[in-house]
């Protein structure tokens, strides 16, 4: 079957227009840290193989480069809430971005302005400054694929415990971090609860990117009443790098425009969606009616694997515009194209040689050696659990213990070492990652530790006054998110305080949660 032309709101667009050059401006775009410039440059490309890109006749528009002369000026023109002061980093990461290849700042321009009046629509109606729109394309430089090592996703670069808590379905088969516009709302829900807990927008937003706990401390640290820079002191040095990438998208996304010729969210433009029962594998849908199999991948990005997982609620599946008879009409051709090849998620698996004295609880596995993985010592710390040391160097619980012989996880120690298995070529930052986190301890012991500690207070539970108590029973798919929007007065940060609950993750379908509501 032919494949049909197709109207959707992520289609490429015809370039029309010339394209001016930038004019030099103070800064070095060697100033820009290699970590950053790497990973930025890398989720450009990963852009710029959408299916989104690969066909240029749909979406016409043009483009409108500017030139400019003073970042710092142009800068202070934006008038914006957010970070008002440039640094000389500020002016590097622009050259930088304006140093880019042309086809990667145009499809960075251009997919920007696809969802930009989205971004502004959720932010106004949250009450967030409109600004916040530039913080996406700062640091994931807008690829909804993006993921870093620790773990987080998509163009918002959330972290699971993020997505999760603000209403997130993030699982082995979907992670609606991915999807573009799922995430934006997650996104803008957590920015919300961040700037009602500080006073400072400015600290509202590192701890969007660095964690609330973080932001409390460097608080405590640089004093309550101090400054914004004096507190700054006390983050980790690459928030300033973050405040100079996000000042320099701004103003490299105000003085590039592309302007679409229509409307990219216009019902007419929008796709088609159709509501799956039962298990459904992309490939299906591509052999039978003829859409390509990256197109549908674009389309539907939070399902990891290309799988529409079987649910007790159906499923929603977006096909191209004009696509929706064709699946209706050849429905049963479509799930009777059924292979149980499709449906084997491949993951890599290690084949381990036999463990000595695997039958003594923590007996370290002598001399384990794994073709193409390096070994590397970690020292456990108070506070650690198998699953955040395994999320963190991204291999599984179960080879932490099969490495280790660590047959009940809650025994492991603070102070003793466990071996863990990573990728030759990721070795090496892996490494460095944990040399460093050393390195900061060591120095720190002597002030940081003990300030931290005089700042510990006892924990008082937060109980509503002529409260009800009662118990909820969790279901199949709940989460805090999910259980707190049924009832008044309820937050997920509350279910969490009061059943001592320190990741969302924990809680088991089942378990029986304490509730206070309002009478």
């Amino acid at each position: 079957m032919t494949p049909k032309k197709i109207n959707i709101l992520l289609i490429p667009t015809i370039l029309l227009g010339v394209v001016l050059s930038v004019l030099p401006v103070s800064g070095k775009a060697q100033d820009v840290p290699d970590i950053f410039r790497n990973r930025f440059i890398k989720n450009l490309d990963e852009l710029s193989k959408l299916y989104y890109f690969t066909d240029s006749t749909y979406y016409p528009g043009k483009f409108k480069f500017q030139q400019i002369e003073n970042v710092e000026g142009e800068y202070k023109n934006l008038d914006l809430v957010l970070f008002p002061k440039t640094s000389d980093l500020t002016s590097g990461y622009f050259q930088f971005l304006n140093g880019l290849e042309s086809v990667d700042k145009q499809n960075l321009v251009r997919f920007f302005s696809i969802y930009e009046s989205e971004f502004e629509g959720l932010l106004k109606s949250a009450g967030l400054p409109v600004e916040l729109k530039y913080l996406a394309p700062s640091i994931s430089a807008m690829n909804f694929m993006a993921s870093d090592e620790k773990g987080r996703s998509g163009i918002w670069q959330l972290t699971h415990f993020q997505a999760v808590l603000n209403g997130a379905r993030v699982d082995n088969l979907i992670d609606e971090r991915l999807n573009i516009l799922l995430s934006t709302q997650f996104a803008v829900r957590q920015l919300k609860q961040n700037f009602g807990m500080f006073e400072d927008k400015n600290l509202a937003v590192a701890a969007f990117l660095f964690g609330n706990t973080k932001v409390k401390n460097a608080i405590y640290l640089a004093g309550e009443n101090a400054s914004f820079e004096n507190v700054l002191k006390y983050l980790p040095d690459s928030f300033s790098k973050h405040i100079a990438a996000f000042q320099a998208m701004a103003i490299f996304l105000n003085v590039n425009k592309f302007e679409h010729f229509s409307e990219p969210f216009t019902p007419e433009s929008k796709p088609d969606t159709v509501k799956i029962y039962k298990q459904l594998h992309f490939q299906q849908v591509a052999d039978v009616i003829g859409i390509p199999l990256s197109q549908l991948r674009f389309l539907n990005p939070h399902y990891k694997f290309s799988i529409v997982p079987k649910n007790d609620n159906p499923e929603v599946l977006i096909l191209p515009d004009g696509y929706w008879d064709d699946f209706v009409l050849w429905n049963d051709s479509i799930y009777n194209s059924y292979d149980s090849l499709l449906f084997q998620v491949i993951v890599q698996k290690i084949a381990y040689p036999p463990a000595p004295n695997r039958q003594y609880l923590g007996e370290p596995v002598k001399d384990l050696e794994i073709e193409g993985k390096t070994k590397i010592k970690y020292r456990i710390k108070t506070g650690d659990v198998l699953g955040i040391i395994a999320e963190n160097y991204h291999v599984r619980v179960a080879d932490l213990k099969y490495w280790n012989n660590i047959y009940n996880e809650r025994k492991i120690q603070a102070g003793q070492k466990i071996d863990i298995f990573v990728d030759n070529e990721k070795a090496e930052f892996y490494v460095n990652l944990q040399n460093q986190i050393e390195k900061k301890t060591v120095e720190d012991t002597n002030d940081f530790v003990e300030q931290i500690k005089k700042s510990v207070e006892i924990e008082v539970l937060q109980v509503p006054d002529l409260s009800i108590k009662i118990e909820h029973v969790v279901q199949s798919g709940e989460s805090p998110y999910v259980i707190a929007n049924k009832y008044d007065g309820v937050t997920p940060e509350l279910i969490l305080e009061w059943n001592k609950i320190d990741d969302p993750r924990k809680i088991q379908i089942g378990q029986k949660l304490i509730l206070y509501l309002n009478r």
